[in-house]
């Protein structure tokens, strides 16, 4: 997500409301506007349009880490009202891994709450993974998508595919998508396509963004990335506007998720334990197993 720059790298037509309608702070209200579009994602070999990535930046104002994860968590649940009211191709929407730790609860509510189009969803994390501090939420996040069967995928920011390794073996995602390289030589395209094989990827199930120029799609097709994003390929689109979804406020943290500062809570520690949410339950019980799978332990039984 861009923070400052005005319609950053060419995103085309937007949707934007005033910032101080979604980030509203009675002390201090928000001068600006989060806008948002579609990018499609589609085959680079035939028409198939896999899903349209719902992309969100900030006009006028510099974001906070914690304003941030809000307008994400917004996103969400912003992708999924415009589902539960219109026919549209699967929606794609980009949480970091600071997103998820500070809103695990709101994610798994808000797809707990549209769970009729959930096949209709793609989640897409990225981050830093040496930097995360709760492990664990992330964890659980991960393996409530899989519970729920949403496809996620991991975005790479890495130079090289060879430094996500890490990240790679600890999402195992369903697909990947990475920058195009922006060297002008085949020779770097090729290393990315032989990186992410080598890597585990589902290569078919790869996404190279940033085509915006018919020499980098030629070679994308050359050394057959399977899908591709970028004005050269197809233009960024105004998200359809539903009065509904546009009204969805942003997300207030938890009680146990509330913070004075961008830091996150002290007091979120270890795993979740299982409540009365059916989600929270079943993501403690997987983190349980998770944990007891790397110790060689037994997992507890219910009982």
């Amino acid at each position: 997500m861009s923070t400052s720059s005005s319609n950053p790298e060419g995103r085309g037509e937007a949707h934007c409301w005033l910032a101080r309608s979604l980030l509203k702070d009675p002390l201090c209200p928000i001068e600006g506007r989060v806008c948002a579009n579609i990018w499609p994602i589609q085959s680079l070999s035939s028409s198939e349009r896999w899903f349209d990535e719902l992309c969100l930046w900030t006009e006028g104002f510099d974001v906070s880490v914690s304003q941030r994860a809000r307008i994400q968590a917004f996103g969400l649940r912003y992708a999924l009202r415009i589902l539960d009211g219109q026919e549209l191709s699967p929606i794609g929407v980009t949480l970091s891994f600071g997103t998820v730790e500070r809103y695990l609860d709101h994610l798994a509510e808000a797809l707990e709450t549209h769970t009729r189009h959930l096949h209709r969803v793609a989640v897409m994390l990225r981050g830093s993974f040496s930097r995360l501090q709760y492990l664990y939420r992330l964890r659980t996040f991960v393996e409530y998508l899989r519970i729920l069967k949403v496809p996620f995928g991991y975005y790479l920011t890495a130079p090289r595919v060879s430094m996500e390794l890490k990240a790679l073996g600890f999402l195992q995602p369903d697909f990947a998508k990475v920058p195009a390289p922006t060297s002008p030589r085949i020779e770097a395209w090729q290393d990315l396509a032989l990186e992410a094989r080598v890597a585990g990827i589902p290569f078919e199930r790869f996404i190279v963004t940033g085509l915006d120029t018919p020499r980098q799609l030629a070679f994308a097709r050359q050394v057959e990335i399977p899908f591709g994003q970028g004005s050269a390929i197809a233009a960024a689109q105004t998200p359809p506007v539903d009065e509904a979804a546009a009204a969805e406020p942003m997300p207030d943290p938890l009680p146990h998720e509330a913070q004075a500062s961008d830091e996150l809570p002290e007091s979120n520690q270890g795993p979740p334990a299982a409540d009365s949410r059916s989600w929270a339950g079943d993501a403690a019980r997987m983190w349980n197993i998770a944990e007891a799978r790397d110790t060689g332990e037994s997992p507890e039984s219910d009982d």
